[in-house]
């Protein structure tokens, strides 16, 4: 795979020699975002020790961000340009996603740091809002050890550098491929000067990391199909100094959403292999960590309307060779609503129960029977 993602930048680069071209304009620059908020209350186990104490009961969140979109279509018919994601929130990372790329008839391709192509592509069912959904949302109340995502890769970092493919759509088919060299390199780092030398290969950090998702979608008369499939394998795990060595991860996905009139249904499925697996090397005991998440939702629309219910399960295993496992499960449910006021203007609210049990040693026994129900309303904004 990353030899057709290498030779498909080499045709494009050799066209582009063979047959010049130029735009009558320059590349031109556009602006665009989102700003989500919300206010929750929590109401969970807040006992000594257990996940909710010394945590308080609501609070108001937002998260934020501002694109820069600039772009030109050259007389051959190319479109160029770059793609620059500022937070509005400062969550360590002040610049997000950035990429350059390249649009035409052969599909798109994307040079820069963003989300591979699992993340990037996948599916999730209907039922949750801008905020709130059982799977991973924007907004998640409860205290609890872990979220239940559905819909994520192996990089170390999301938005690590790579390269990303995206075929045009054959008959409601499409393919989306991508190649990340170093899984926890994202920034450009220069002290004084220019970049300088590759990047530090850091204990139990990924390398050489392919991703692909597949999707179909159809339109029928009064009722649709979205689904998709997909997996992201790492290439190489750097060995750890003095400590266990981590096993290659590999990541497995698949979603399907059908859609009646107004009604719309759907489930997804994550398998995560090897998670958190080691070797045993170094005088440790042999790990093997897996887990999976699955879920439904449900959705009905009377505009300018949309109500929705989600649950998702999460259930974890880390077996140590020695014995002594430890087991996670995560369940969490939600009631959604949402009105749209105007076009990019929402105003969403949700009514959540999630309850989590843990034993053995590799969790914390204060988050056992674990339970919390929350409420939030927020505002999403997209402009």
């Amino acid at each position: 795979m990353k030899k057709v993602l290498l030779g498909t930048s080499a045709l494009l680069g050799a066209g582009l020699v063979a047959s010049p071209a130029f735009a009558a304009d320059g590349i031109k620059l556009s602006v665009g975002g989102f700003f989500k908020t919300a206010y929750m209350v929590v109401m969970d186990d807040d006992g000594e020790g257990e996940p909710g104490n010394d945590t308080n009961t609501d609070g108001f969140f937002s998260d934020s961000e501002i694109y820069f979109r600039g772009s030109t279509v050259l007389d051959n018919g190319l479109e160029v340009g770059a793609r620059v994601e500022l937070e509005g929130e400062d969550d360590g990372d002040q610049i997000d996603e950035a990429w350059v790329f390249f649009s035409g008839g052969f599909g798109e391709i994307h040079i820069g740091s963003e989300d591979e192509a699992l993340a990037n592509n996948c599916i999730l069912p209907p039922g949750g809002t801008g905020n709130f959904s059982a799977f991973s949302p924007n907004q998640w109340g409860a205290n609890t050890l872990t979220s239940n995502t559905a819909c994520t890769g192996v990089d170390d970092r999301g938005d690590a550098q790579k390269i990303f493919y995206v075929t045009p759509s054959f008959g409601g088919f499409q393919v989306a491929l991508s190649y990340t060299p170093n899984g926890g390199d994202e920034r450009h780092i220069d002290e004084g000067g220019p970049h300088l030398g590759m990047p530090d290969n850091l204990d139990d950090e990924s390398r050489h990391n392919l991703s692909l998702y597949g999707s179909y979608s159809y339109e029928g008369d009064g009722w649709g199909l979205t689904a998709g499939a997909g997996a992201s394998f790492e290439g190489h795990v750097e060995q750890a100094n003095g400590a266990q060595d981590r096993e290659e991860s590999d990541f497995y996905q698949a979603g399907l959403n059908l859609s009646f009139g107004n009604f719309a249904v759907g489930g997804v499925f994550e398998y995560f292999n090897d998670f958190a697996s080691f070797d045993g090397s170094n005088g440790g005991d042999e790990q093997d960590g897996d887990f999976w998440v699955a879920g439904a939702g449900l959705s009905y629309s009377f505009d300018p309307f949309t109500v929705g219910v989600q649950y998702s399960h999460q259930d974890r295993d880390i077996d140590l060779d020695a014995g002594d496992d430890s087991e996670l499960t995560l369940d969490r449910i939600v009631l959604t609503g949402n009105y749209a006021m105007g076009p990019g203007i929402a105003i969403d609210g949700s009514l959540g129960y999630t309850w989590q049990d843990v034993e053995g040693p590799a969790f914390d026994e204060g988050a056992d029977n674990y339970d919390g129900f929350e409420i939030g309303i927020g505002t999403n904004f997209t402009f």
